[in-house]
């Protein structure tokens, strides 16, 4: 962690290639920057990696430097963050099973990504998100197709009287019948926390579906990105 004029930059060396964990954080209230300043400093900061990654806490601030990232060609997200509090929804329990079950799903997942396009690379992360699983506690639901084989899955952390969903995901094939919702509403129910977080593309699908669950929306921050090659 190294502090810099307006946040922090956090290094991972072990695991390079894992984006938010070597990332520029511009933290607190607008800078009063430009994009061309911050592209300057995690060019500095970022030394020697493959990709550069900036993260903006204040929603103004993000709002304001979108045009000029865009404008240089660098990828945008806009990330909200859902809270939901409350009695947890009604549904059936689903197994749990270790992370690593899930590899399968999540290598298949990647490999839908636009940017993912390198199966050696792929197994790379995949075999980070395994170390950071066990790190983090993660736990895992799935659901199963009928010849057994998981179809499905979410992962979440719960610690301390709150919780995390961090990854929900259905095979193509099984879309479209409410089980992303149904995977989603079980981890909120085995976290068993007063406050559940999970974060969405503030303009795409899955933040409806959250809503529906009853998460609303507490924060917006932005993710400004240029990907290796």
């Amino acid at each position: 962690m190294e502090p810099w004029e307006h946040g922090v930059a956090v290094r991972c060396t072990a695991m390079p290639d894992w984006w938010d964990y070597n990332s520029v954080r511009v933290e607190g209230a607008d800078p009063g920057v430009d994009a061309s300043a911050l592209i300057r400093a995690a060019g500095e900061l970022q030394r020697g990696m493959k990709h550069r990654q900036i993260e903006v806490f204040d929603q103004a601030a993000g709002e304001r430097l979108r045009p000029g990232f865009e404008q240089r060609g660098w990828s945008v997200e806009r990330l909200v963050w859902l809270e939901r509090a409350g009695p947890p929804p009604e549904g059936d329990d689903l197994e749990e099973v270790p992370f690593a079950d899930t590899r399968a799903l999540r290598i298949e997942w990647m490999h839908s990504l636009p940017w993912m396009n390198d199966d050696s690379a792929i197994e790379r992360f995949t075999d980070h998100e395994d170390a950071v699983a066990k790190l983090r506690g993660t736990r895992t639901l799935v659901i199963r197709d009928d010849a057994g084989t998981p179809s499905g899955y979410v992962s979440f952390v719960a610690q301390d009287g709150g919780a995390e969903v961090e990854q929900a995901y259905v095979t193509p094939a099984l879309r479209n019948r409410g089980l992303g919702g149904a995977l989603v509403a079980a981890a909120v129910r085995a976290a068993g926390a007063t406050e559940t977080f999970i974060i969405a593309d503030d303009e795409g699908d899955s933040k409806r579906l959250y809503e529906r669950l009853g998460f609303a929306p507490v924060w917006i921050q932005h993710v400004f990105l240029t990907r290796p090659g």
